[in-house]
């Protein structure tokens, strides 16, 4: 009885040894898809016609119709990669919905162009201006009639705008009368048709909300590109745009790096599943299935939100709720906590958009030669640098470099004599009671602008820790700022704070600079 007992077990074994690689086999292929597979999947969802004939009709249709490239794989019966995925599935949406929704030749078009005060000024270094050409040798008319009316007419007949176009040659010139920047400048003929001016478009036309459409919609692949994803490295360089583009459309989300961390892993060498496929091509049809991705190419969320999010745009997935609902500056206000405050002496982020920017700053100081977000930019850069500077610090290492570089980030910067003075007294006082910060994690979110008394600020997160020999000081001895207010502060431990970080500008030399405020302070 033993021996077949033995004997049964002996043949349970063996079968699973030779059942076991197999089902292995069919768990993978029941899991991953092919690429093969993707294709028929794509051209079966789009409702291609195939050649019965040929051998391979999914993979010949989609070559056609440019989804597929001939040298894209070597193997169709190979697994997809999330990367591949990403590529293949921006074809199809540039394919079903075009570039933001317009044919490529309005898209080369209106990117190259800058926009001031509502007229169009194409630069004659762009791709559509003929190389080497002058005003004498090709006119405003022949680029009107070659470029212009081709493109710009017909996009307006689409959309049922009639719309009487004019263009002419525009320079710039240096203070010694010489010509640096050639445009051509493209608006409305005015009623007065004997004039040579050039009116400016209306600010709710189609031509100007396309091309704020593709200036917004680049600078979202742009971030993407650059900051939101942390292994696009690992990413084949010919395939990190299509990449890029495919998660600022919110089709592919990436994974999380943690809190307060704003990028995501994509994982591009990764095998897609078979309903991961599926789901990013239902993504491409149906607009309604992505994901909202913030201007600045992070992902936001739209459930287990803050109790105040309707103050907000958006709320960021990688910000939890204690960022949005911490207090604004204007909360500590007399007048606020009495109740007087005026409701136009305070805005709260929602409020404070570009919009809002640009019509109560930025349209004041920015030139032709600005780009549209230049100035937008630039402060938030200075803030970015300003919290690196001011919370990586050691009186070992600090020198002039450090003292420049933390002054350049603010907006008086060689402007207030008092900056330098400041600068010197913290040094001297973190040196000597040999003070080291040292910073974990800075973040902030763009939508959390807000203005207090026509004052811009917006909330940082940042986890840092203070080492001194003394650290119940005053706190603007331990971190750089006049009127600093930290409280229970312990050497060497970690601390985390929400701040409300001023930003402004001053003009300089003929030109607005912007930066965080000289007398900013950080404060508990």
């Amino acid at each position: 009885m033993r021996k077949w007992k033995g004997f049964v077990m002996l043949l349970v074994v063996a079968w699973g040894i030779i059942v076991w690689p197999n089902t292995q086999k069919v768990e993978a292929a029941s899991k991953y898809i092919r690429i093969d597979e993707f294709i028929e999947y794509i051209v079966k969802q789009m409702g291609w016609q195939i050649d019965e004939k040929s051998e391979q009709p999914y993979i010949d249709i989609a070559i056609e119709k440019g989804i597929l490239k001939n040298n894209d794989f070597k193997d169709y019966k190979a697994y997809l990669t999330r990367t591949d995925t990403a590529v293949i599935a921006n074809r199809l949406d540039e394919f079903i919905n075009l570039k933001y929704g317009y044919t490529d030749d309005v898209y080369e078009f209106l990117k190259d162009c800058k926009l001031y005060k509502n007229i169009l000024y194409y630069s004659t270094e762009g791709s559509l201006y003929p190389k080497g050409a002058t005003r004498e040798t090709y006119s405003e008319e022949r680029f009107h009639k070659d470029v212009v009316e081709p493109i710009l007419a017909d996009f307006s007949n689409d959309r049922n705008e009639n719309i009487d176009l004019r263009t002419g040659y525009y320079y710039i010139y240096d203070d010694d009368g010489n010509i640096i920047k050639r445009y051509m400048k493209i608006g409305l003929t005015p009623m007065n048709i004997e004039t040579l001016d050039i009116d400016p478009f209306d600010e709710k036309s189609e031509v100007i909300q396309a091309w704020k459409k593709i200036k917004d919609g680049d600078r979202k692949v742009e971030f993407v590109l650059n900051e939101r994803i942390s292994d696009i490295s690992k990413i084949p360089e010919n395939k990190r745009e299509a990449v890029a583009n495919i998660v600022a459309k919110g089709i592919i989300k990436g994974y999380s790096n943690g809190m307060y961390v704003q990028n995501r892993e994509f994982r591009g060498n990764k095998k897609i599943t078979n309903k991961g496929a599926k789901d990013v091509i239902q993504k491409v049809i149906n607009t309604d299935l992505r994901a909202i991705i913030s201007p600045d190419g992070q992902l936001t969320r739209t459930t287990k939100l803050p109790k105040n999010a309707d103050e907000y745009a958006y709320i960021l997935e990688s910000f939890p709720n204690e960022y949005y609902e911490s207090d604004y500056s204007f909360m500590t206000l007399t007048d606020y906590e009495m109740g007087v405050l005026k409701r136009e002496d305070y805005y709260y982020p929602t409020e404070v958009n570009y919009k809002h920017l640009y019509d109560r700053y930025y349209n004041y100081q920015l030139e032709l030669d600005n780009d549209k977000y230049e100035y937008y930019d630039t402060m938030l850069y200075k803030l970015d640098r300003y919290l690196q500077y001011l919370f990586n610090v050691d009186y070992r290492k600090v020198d002039e470099n450090w003292k420049e570089n933390l002054a350049s980030t603010f907006d008086q910067y060689r402007q207030d004599w008092r900056i330098e003075l400041w600068i010197d007294r913290y040094i001297e006082h973190m040196k000597n009671n040999r003070v080291i910060v040292e910073c974990e994690r800075i973040a902030f979110d763009s939508s959390s602008i807000y203005e207090n008394r026509k004052h811009i600020y917006i909330k940082v997160y940042v986890k840092y820790r203070i080492i001194a020999d003394n650290v119940n000081v005053e706190s603007n001895q331990l971190i750089y700022g006049e009127y600093n207010s930290l409280n229970n502060i312990k050497s060497g431990e970690w601390r985390e704070g929400i701040y409300n970080i001023e930003l402004t500008s001053t003009y300089t030399k003929g030109q607005y600079q912007w930066g965080v405020a000289s007398y900013n302070l950080i404060y508990d």
